[in-house]
């Protein structure tokens, strides 16, 4: 019992807060470095469709939007045909299977967008996919 009452008393028993420390700063670094990666996109208005269906796996797609203008835009880059072509060959290059989503405003022509599905088949991407709010 006396040795207990040694353990206990001992005034040197301290807890380690490093471990706690590191992860606290690790913990900041992931929210500073998550909170700047901002998914910013051209301002579009989506079409709604009574049969639109939210995909279950969003990662790994190609974003092609297209304001009612008809212009074309790669992140926030306005792009040409040719250009987008220029973009998606190294792309398909890395990941034969890569995901096409294209976000077309409600208001552009088809020809558009019928265009832009030309220029992906020449390419050879072949999983394409149209964006459009559920009712």
């Amino acid at each position: 019992m006396d040795d207990l009452r040694k353990i206990v008393d001992d005034d040197d028993i301290e807890m380690d807060m490093s471990p706690m420390i590191d992860m606290v700063f690790l913990l900041l670094i992931f929210f500073v470095v998550a909170s700047a990666i901002v998914d910013k996109k051209v301002p579009i208005d989506v079409p709604e469709a009574y049969y639109a269906k939210v995909p279950e796996d969003e990662t790994g797609r190609f974003l092609i939007s297209v304001d009612k203008e008809g212009s074309l835009y790669v992140g926030q880059d306005r792009v040409t045909i040719e250009q987008l072509k220029e973009r998606l060959k190294p792309e398909l290059d890395f990941n034969p299977k890569v995901r096409i989503q294209i976000r077309a405003d409600k208001m552009t022509r088809h020809k558009v967008t019928e265009e832009i599905m030309t220029a992906c088949a020449e390419v050879g991407a072949t999983d394409l996919i149209f964006s459009a709010f559920e009712l």
